[in-house]
């Protein structure tokens, strides 16, 4: 019994010795990073700059790259249609030598209040596939300060009002003045 034990132990000892872990590795051949802005808070009307590295990992040159922003409005679980924010072009980078970066900076125009992810994608006619970068998070803020509940009472109140002055006017006018 004692035995058995022994080489059960020295059994998983050399095999725990002698063995090694495999990790996956991403074998992607473009590496996409946003470099700057980390964030976006800001009131809409906002314009701004994406800066992007694009790099060609592989050992191949790629050809016909292109780079475009994307982004998804997290409140409402959609993208968005970026013609509003005028990020709706791609650039143009062509070719990437093997181990060769490129600096790029993507226009933005935020235009309207919400948060979102926005992430820029490149992609190559060599391939079918897609290669994107972290996202960042954006806010934008709205600028309006108005109370719900105000906006209600003077939706409700306003024509009310009206009503009444209006009332007013003509009951006068159909009194004879003496």
């Amino acid at each position: 019994m004692k035995n058995k034990c022994l080489i059960y132990l020295c059994t998983l000892l050399i095999i725990f010795l002698f063995s090694s872990f495999a990790f996956a590795k991403d074998n992607s051949p473009i590496e996409v990073r946003i470099t700057s802005p980390t964030t976006i808070k800001d009131y809409p009307g906002l314009e701004q700059k994406i800066r992007t590295e694009i790099t060609n990992t592989s050992n191949n040159d790629i050809h016909n790259i292109m780079a475009y922003i994307t982004m998804a409005d997290i409140k409402k679980h959609m993208t968005v249609n970026l013609e509003d924010y005028n990020a709706d072009k791609p650039i143009i980078i062509g070719t990437l030598k093997p181990g060769e970066k490129t600096i790029i900076d993507l226009p933005v125009r935020l235009v309207y209040t919400s948060h979102y992810k926005l992430y820029v994608t490149v992609s190559s006619d060599e391939d079918n596939k897609l290669y994107s970068s972290d996202s960042i998070p954006v806010e934008i803020i709205g600028n309006s300060k108005i109370s719900p509940m105000l906006v209600r009472i003077v939706a409700f109140a306003e024509p009310i009002i009206v009503a009444i002055i209006l009332l007013i006017i003509i009951k006068k006018k159909r009194i004879p003045q003496l």
